[in-house]
């Protein structure tokens, strides 16, 4: 087990934006494995102390598999709010499994549930999960279909497809926004599917040039941040390739 202190370490290498690196730490710490990690942050999501809780969440974000996981579904079920916000936060790496699209559905649809964490949890199933992992899961999927039937839902789940890589899966997502959804859904869907995709302009914040070039040249989507851009373009501008997950 490692010490709380060597935890508090390893939370900084998940941190977004902060120049640690976790090989480096795990450095500093004698090489502690991942069983070990994921043991110890497992052992600290039974204590009493909430800020131990969200500091186990905050390391295992940086982990994977089905031990893990468990540390996650635990927190997502934790009493206290700010532990199941991070907890929210933090399963991005856990999609794959049914237990945490299903918890995330559970909390979204919960109107007693605070509102910022039922939207925190679509964004994580509709955008930010795929986004990190690099395409929708087939549990993502399924979860989202379910959460499609009902109204309230469905255009922050379109809008959310709109802005990712196209696969098999979301193709057939999008197609049923076709020929089941409103004017507008159809026609947002149709235009995802057939060579544009959403971007926010804060994708491109490493290069000024790509930004200041769709401002000027692309069509609006939603508010003053959202663009609609061929996904060709976008591929260009980030220097990616086309995906080639279904």
């Amino acid at each position: 087990m490692l010490s709380m202190e060597a935890m508090q370490q390893l939370r900084e290498a998940y941190l977004p934006y902060w120049p640690v690196m976790e090989a480096d730490v795990l450095d500093q710490l004698g090489q502690p494995t991942r069983d070990e990690i994921i043991e110890t942050a497992l052992a600290g999501m039974q204590s009493q102390d909430r800020n131990v809780r969200v500091l186990m969440l905050r390391v295992l974000v940086g982990q994977s598999g089905a031990q893990a996981m468990q540390g996650i579904l635990a927190g997502l079920d934790d009493p206290a709010r700010r532990v199941r916000s991070v907890a929210i936060k933090s399963s991005g790496n856990y999609l794959e499994f049914p237990e945490i699209t299903n918890r995330l559905q559970a909390i979204i649809t919960d109107e007693s549930e605070k509102r910022k964490h039922r939207e925190q949890a679509l964004q994580v199933l509709a955008v930010f999960g795929a986004r990190t992992i690099g395409y929708l899961t087939e549990a993502m999927a399924e979860t989202l279909e379910t959460l499609a039937q009902t109204e309230k839902y469905r255009w922050q789940i379109l809008f959310g497809l709109a802005r990712l890589d196209l696969t098999d899966r979301i193709e057939d997502l999008l197609r049923a926004f076709v020929q089941d959804g409103s004017k507008a859904e159809a026609v947002m869907a149709t235009r995802a599917l057939c060579g544009y995709r959403i971007v926010h302009i804060d994708e491109l914040s490493a290069d000024k040039a790509a930004q200041s070039h769709v401002m000027q040249t692309c069509e609006l989507a939603a508010g003053r941040v959202f663009y609609w851009i061929t996904r060709a373009e976008y591929d260009q501008l980030t220097g990616q390739q086309p995906s080639a997950l279904a």
